[in-house]
Protein backbone atom coordinates (compact mmCIF):
# COMPACT_ATOMS: atom_id res chain seq x y z
CA UNK A 1 0.00 0.00 0.00
CA UNK A 2 1.38 3.40 -0.98
CA UNK A 3 1.74 6.06 1.67
CA UNK A 4 -0.93 8.73 0.90
CA UNK A 5 0.98 11.39 2.82
CA UNK A 6 4.05 13.01 1.33
CA UNK A 7 6.13 15.82 2.76
CA UNK A 8 9.28 16.07 0.67
CA UNK A 9 11.91 18.70 1.45
CA UNK A 10 12.25 21.69 -0.86
CA UNK A 11 15.81 22.75 -1.70
CA UNK A 12 16.29 26.37 -0.68
CA UNK A 13 18.46 27.19 -3.68
CA UNK A 14 15.40 26.69 -5.90
CA UNK A 15 13.14 29.10 -4.00
CA UNK A 16 12.22 32.44 -5.59
CA UNK A 17 14.19 35.40 -4.26
CA UNK A 18 13.34 39.02 -3.63
CA UNK A 19 15.78 41.01 -5.74
CA UNK A 20 17.30 43.87 -3.74
CA UNK A 21 17.64 45.98 -6.86
CA UNK A 22 13.92 45.60 -7.65
CA UNK A 23 12.77 47.37 -4.47
CA UNK A 24 11.31 50.81 -5.19
CA UNK A 25 12.25 53.44 -2.59
CA UNK A 26 9.53 55.66 -1.19
CA UNK A 27 9.33 59.25 -2.37
CA UNK A 28 12.16 61.38 -0.90
CA UNK A 29 9.57 63.96 0.19
CA UNK A 30 8.42 61.45 2.81
CA UNK A 31 11.44 62.46 4.90
CA UNK A 32 9.80 65.88 5.38
CA UNK A 33 6.60 64.21 6.56
CA UNK A 34 8.54 61.97 8.91
CA UNK A 35 10.60 64.80 10.42
CA UNK A 36 7.73 67.28 10.82
CA UNK A 37 6.42 65.65 13.99
CA UNK A 38 9.91 65.62 15.47
CA UNK A 39 10.36 69.30 14.63
CA UNK A 40 7.09 70.17 16.36
CA UNK A 41 8.11 68.13 19.41
CA UNK A 42 11.51 69.84 19.49
CA UNK A 43 9.78 73.24 19.37
CA UNK A 44 7.54 72.33 22.30
CA UNK A 45 10.52 71.01 24.30
CA UNK A 46 12.54 74.16 23.58
CA UNK A 47 9.71 76.51 24.55
CA UNK A 48 8.91 74.45 27.66
CA UNK A 49 12.55 74.39 28.71
CA UNK A 50 12.89 78.14 28.20
CA UNK A 51 9.75 78.85 30.23
CA UNK A 52 10.79 76.52 33.06
CA UNK A 53 14.37 77.87 33.08
CA UNK A 54 13.19 81.47 33.41
CA UNK A 55 10.18 80.98 35.68
CA UNK A 56 11.27 78.39 38.23
CA UNK A 57 13.89 77.83 40.88
CA UNK A 58 14.94 74.68 39.07
CA UNK A 59 16.36 76.42 36.02
CA UNK A 60 19.56 74.32 35.83
CA UNK A 61 17.60 71.07 36.10
CA UNK A 62 15.14 72.29 33.45
CA UNK A 63 18.02 73.14 31.10
CA UNK A 64 19.66 69.74 31.66
CA UNK A 65 16.43 67.82 31.06
CA UNK A 66 15.47 69.98 28.06
CA UNK A 67 18.94 69.59 26.53
CA UNK A 68 18.85 65.82 27.03
CA UNK A 69 15.41 65.65 25.41
CA UNK A 70 16.62 67.70 22.43
CA UNK A 71 19.68 65.47 22.02
CA UNK A 72 17.42 62.42 22.08
CA UNK A 73 15.16 64.00 19.45
CA UNK A 74 18.23 64.74 17.29
CA UNK A 75 19.26 61.08 17.54
CA UNK A 76 15.74 59.99 16.58
CA UNK A 77 15.85 62.38 13.61
CA UNK A 78 19.12 60.85 12.39
CA UNK A 79 17.61 57.37 12.72
CA UNK A 80 14.53 58.52 10.76
CA UNK A 81 16.75 59.70 7.90
CA UNK A 82 18.32 56.24 7.68
CA UNK A 83 14.91 54.57 8.07
CA UNK A 84 13.35 56.54 5.22
CA UNK A 85 16.35 55.80 3.00
CA UNK A 86 15.89 52.05 3.64
CA UNK A 87 12.09 52.04 3.30
CA UNK A 88 11.11 50.48 -0.05
CA UNK A 89 8.49 48.22 -1.58
CA UNK A 90 8.41 45.61 -4.32
CA UNK A 91 5.44 44.42 -6.36
CA UNK A 92 5.72 40.96 -7.85
CA UNK A 93 3.30 38.77 -9.74
CA UNK A 94 1.81 37.17 -6.62
CA UNK A 95 2.78 39.40 -3.70
CA UNK A 96 3.70 42.78 -2.26
CA UNK A 97 6.83 43.18 -0.14
CA UNK A 98 7.98 45.97 2.19
CA UNK A 99 11.60 46.48 3.26
CA UNK A 100 12.14 48.53 6.43
CA UNK A 101 14.16 48.87 9.60
CA UNK A 102 17.48 50.47 10.43
CA UNK A 103 18.92 48.43 13.27
CA UNK A 104 16.78 45.36 12.70
CA UNK A 105 16.19 44.89 8.98
CA UNK A 106 12.76 43.52 8.03
CA UNK A 107 11.22 42.33 4.79
CA UNK A 108 7.51 41.61 4.95
CA UNK A 109 5.76 39.91 2.05
CA UNK A 110 2.03 39.74 1.64
CA UNK A 111 0.51 37.38 -0.97
CA UNK A 112 -2.37 38.90 -2.89
CA UNK A 113 -4.48 35.87 -1.96
CA UNK A 114 -4.53 37.13 1.67
CA UNK A 115 -5.65 40.69 0.89
CA UNK A 116 -8.98 41.66 2.39
CA UNK A 117 -8.95 45.44 2.14
CA UNK A 118 -6.82 48.15 0.52
CA UNK A 119 -6.98 51.74 1.73
CA UNK A 120 -5.18 55.01 0.99
CA UNK A 121 -4.57 57.38 3.89
CA UNK A 122 -3.47 61.01 3.45
CA UNK A 123 -2.80 63.19 6.48
CA UNK A 124 -2.56 66.97 6.21
CA UNK A 125 1.22 67.04 5.76
CA UNK A 126 1.07 64.21 3.21
CA UNK A 127 -1.68 66.05 1.30
CA UNK A 128 0.37 69.25 1.19
CA UNK A 129 3.29 67.32 -0.36
CA UNK A 130 1.18 65.18 -2.72
CA UNK A 131 1.96 61.94 -0.84
CA UNK A 132 -0.13 59.08 0.52
CA UNK A 133 0.12 55.92 2.63
CA UNK A 134 -1.13 52.64 1.16
CA UNK A 135 -2.62 50.34 3.80
CA UNK A 136 -3.14 46.68 2.86
CA UNK A 137 -5.17 44.65 5.37
CA UNK A 138 -5.29 40.89 5.72
CA UNK A 139 -6.55 38.32 8.20
CA UNK A 140 -2.98 38.29 9.55
CA UNK A 141 -0.43 41.09 9.64
CA UNK A 142 -1.07 44.25 7.64
CA UNK A 143 1.37 46.27 5.56
CA UNK A 144 1.45 50.07 5.36
CA UNK A 145 3.63 51.72 2.75
CA UNK A 146 4.06 55.42 3.55
CA UNK A 147 5.65 58.02 1.35
CA UNK A 148 4.07 57.09 -1.96
CA UNK A 149 3.24 59.67 -4.58
CA UNK A 150 -0.56 59.97 -4.57
CA UNK A 151 -0.90 58.76 -8.17
CA UNK A 152 1.42 55.80 -7.49
CA UNK A 153 -0.62 54.88 -4.41
CA UNK A 154 -3.81 54.89 -6.50
CA UNK A 155 -2.22 52.70 -9.19
CA UNK A 156 -0.82 50.23 -6.65
CA UNK A 157 -4.17 50.09 -4.85
CA UNK A 158 -5.88 49.26 -8.12
CA UNK A 159 -3.30 46.58 -8.97
CA UNK A 160 -3.47 44.95 -5.52
CA UNK A 161 -7.27 44.97 -5.61
CA UNK A 162 -7.35 43.45 -9.10
CA UNK A 163 -4.81 40.77 -8.18
CA UNK A 164 -6.68 39.90 -4.98
CA UNK A 165 -9.96 39.63 -6.94
CA UNK A 166 -8.28 37.49 -9.63
CA UNK A 167 -6.98 35.09 -6.98
CA UNK A 168 -10.45 34.84 -5.45
CA UNK A 169 -12.00 34.19 -8.88
CA UNK A 170 -9.52 31.36 -9.53
CA UNK A 171 -10.28 29.58 -6.25
CA UNK A 172 -12.61 26.62 -6.52
CA UNK A 173 -15.95 27.10 -4.80
CA UNK A 174 -16.04 26.08 -1.18
CA UNK A 175 -17.75 22.75 -0.57
CA UNK A 176 -21.30 23.16 0.54
CA UNK A 177 -22.16 22.16 4.06
CA UNK A 178 -24.75 19.48 4.67
CA UNK A 179 -28.11 20.78 5.88
CA UNK A 180 -28.41 21.05 9.64
CA UNK A 181 -29.93 18.08 11.40
CA UNK A 182 -33.35 18.61 12.94
CA UNK A 183 -33.35 18.80 16.73
CA UNK A 184 -34.10 15.55 18.50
Amino acid sequence: MADPFSNEPIPTDQLPRLADDAFVPVDPRYLQVSLTGLALTATVVTVGTAVLATQSDWSVLALVIGSAALMLLALVAVMRVFEVRRLAYQLREHDLSLRSGVISHRVESLPFSRVQHVNIHRGPIERSLGLATLQVSTAGPDISIPGLDRADAERIKLLVTERADAVLDDDPPAPSLPPPRPPT
